[in-house]
């Protein structure tokens, strides 16, 4: 059975980059209006030239749990020893667990939004 990786980034100012380990499956689990969109995506890297490649393999609405199923079943066929995941948290069940933090994260984004837009308004 595959090892289950969570995924790995690392920041680059605002840019998140994500950093693999090649063979290997992503899956990923994000929400549109309340409903799951799950992807799982194979990347390899040739050895020859170091060209890291990647195809989406799986794309359905359905939950995480499914999606890492299809993976953890697929895997074998690839010779896939690693599966990184990451699944993103529904807005409705994230406020209902009292996730404030992401309101008020958002509220302080949009803040400093509008101050560094009123900024370029004083320098013009």
């Amino acid at each position: 059975m595959p090892t289950l990786l969570s995924w790995t980034s690392v920041g680059i100012g605002d840019l998140d980059v994500f950093i693999p380990s090649p063979p290997c499956l992503v899956v990923y689990t994000s929400y549109a209006d309340d409903e799951p969109e799950s992807t799982v995506t194979f990347i390899w890297q040739e050895e020859t030239t170091g060209i890291v490649h990647h195809q989406l393999l799986f794309m359905e609405p359905v939950p995480f749990e499914t999606a890492l199923k299809w993976a953890e079943e697929h895997a074998p066929t690839r010779n896939i020893e690693r599966i990184h995941v990451k699944h993103a948290k529904n807005e409705r069940t994230a406020q209902a667990n009292g996730a404030s933090q992401t309101c008020g994260e958002k509220e302080r984004r949009e803040k400093e939004s509008t101050r560094c837009e009123t900024n370029r308004g004083q320098k013009a």
